[in-house]
């Protein structure tokens, strides 16, 4: 099999050279490694003609990184910006326009995806083409674990990727003349196309994903602030990509901000006119504390409700329906608990004192279990790193990660139309 390898780069030359060493130790050397860079410098194309390597370097200078530059690049097709300025200079390629780039210039059969912070065994090569080979299949996916060396590290990956090895785009064989027909990684996002070229190519080919993990991913960020930047800057391009194959979350969403305009005015809309707004029949006490303490609820009662009652649904918007629902029902029901069944007397024996801030504390401590407990634990953490007490920062890493995630995935799902390229 002849195999092209295609690494998208971007100001990483360091990065660059490891894994080009790698791919020169592997038991079965690939054909040839193709690097597409949109780097703000040269140092990766001088790296290219200087770095030693038995394998042959194929380089494409895609654009050139500069501060803002994909901001620019969306002003820039406004027609009143085309008016005035002349056509901005191209800025960085993303990684999956990169990669789509790299894979239209590779020379041979194969495609083998990376990019350049994966780093691939020595026989990860060797032993795809075996699989592809041996058995009936037509693309073999990547198998990535996550590596920590500092501590912050290693409570981010057990509160968010485990030690597990993860099905990932990174790794992936295909052929070139599939990847080219129809089946390129979705353009113009961020994060988010490579889960999406991942499901579509596992329904569309016979794939197939080895047990072991042949990558490793040494990466991840070292400190809180950059952790939650990139987390909260892919969610917002991870909603983008959901909403370029259904509208559904858009108009959920949309639901969700006209509620917000609504709901802290509807007992002076349905009261109008009136002297008293409770004497109004659909004046509902306490309407606006009820609506906040479900909405923001819902995030922490996904986590749970998402991953431990419905995991096999495939029908997303029956799941994303019935967990509202439910949670709605739940929190009005709760927070209304004395009014209904004990009309406030505290000596009935229906009456519950500080119920809302019970259920609103059992949800957090739910939160923290699942994401400081069960999560890391099922996905192999060891306890002797949890306990006594790590297991409470990991819960907290994981519980703030959550809540910088939802303004980004509401922020990209308003906006998805202006990402579309």
């Amino acid at each position: 099999m002849n195999i092209s390898i295609v690494i998208p780069t971007l100001d990483n030359p360091d990065d660059v050279a490891n894994v080009i060493e790698s791919l020169n130790l592997q038991s079965l050397l690939p054909s040839e490694i193709v690097i597409v860079d949109s780097s703000s410098n040269n140092e990766i194309n001088e790296l290219i003609n200087t770095i030693p390597s038995q394998v042959p370097l194929t380089y494409k200078r895609l654009g050139r990184a500069y501060s803002f530059d994909r901001l620019f690049l969306f002003l820039d097709k406004l027609p009143i910006v085309q008016y005035f300025l002349p056509t901005l200079e191209q800025g960085r390629a993303y990684p999956y326009e990169a990669t789509n780039q790299g894979a239209l210039i590779a020379k041979h059969q194969w495609l083998a995806l990376l990019d350049a912070t994966t780093i691939p065994n020595r026989f990860w090569v060797q032993d795809y083409c075996q699989i592809i080979e041996q058995g009936d299949v037509e693309v073999v996916l990547g198998n990535t674990q996550y590596l920590a060396s500092t501590f912050f590290q290693k409570v981010l990956r057990a509160s968010t990727y485990g030690a597990n090895g993860i099905e990932t785009s990174p790794g992936s064989f295909i052929k070139k003349e599939d990847y080219l027909n129809g089946f390129q990684i979705t353009e113009g996002v961020r994060s988010g196309g490579d889960v999406d070229w991942k499901n579509r190519v596992k329904k569309n080919f016979k794939s197939s994903t080895p047990e072991e993990p042949y990558l490793v991913y040494p990466n991840l960020p070292k400190s809180l602030f950059p952790c939650a930047k990139k987390f909260f800057i892919y969610s917002i391009y991870t909603a983008v990509q959901d909403i370029s194959h259904s509208i559904k979350d858009l108009y959920l969403i949309a639901t969700l901000i006209f509620t917000l305009v609504l709901i802290p005015k509807w007992n002076s809309i349905v009261g109008s006119g009136q002297l008293d707004w409770e004497s109004s029949p659909y004046y509902i006490p306490h309407i606006t504390k009820i609506w906040f303490i479900s909405i923001t609820l819902t995030l922490l009662f996904s986590i749970v409700y998402n991953r431990l009652v419905l995991p096999k649904s495939s029908k997303p918007l029956f799941r994303n329906v019935h967990k509202l629902t439910i949670l709605v029902l739940i929190s009005f029901t709760v927070y209304n608990w004395n009014s209904f069944f004990a009309d406030w007397v505290e000596e009935s024996v229906w009456y519950f004192p500080h119920i809302t801030k019970i259920y609103v504390s059992i949800i957090c401590l739910a939160s923290f279990i699942y994401r400081g407990i069960y999560f890391p634990v099922k996905n192999n953490i060891s306890l002797s790193f949890l306990f006594p007490m790590n297991w409470f920062l990991v819960g907290c890493v994981g519980f703030i990660l959550d809540i910088v995630k939802a303004p980004g995935y509401l922020l990209g799902t308003i906006f998805s139309p202006f990402f579309k390229t």
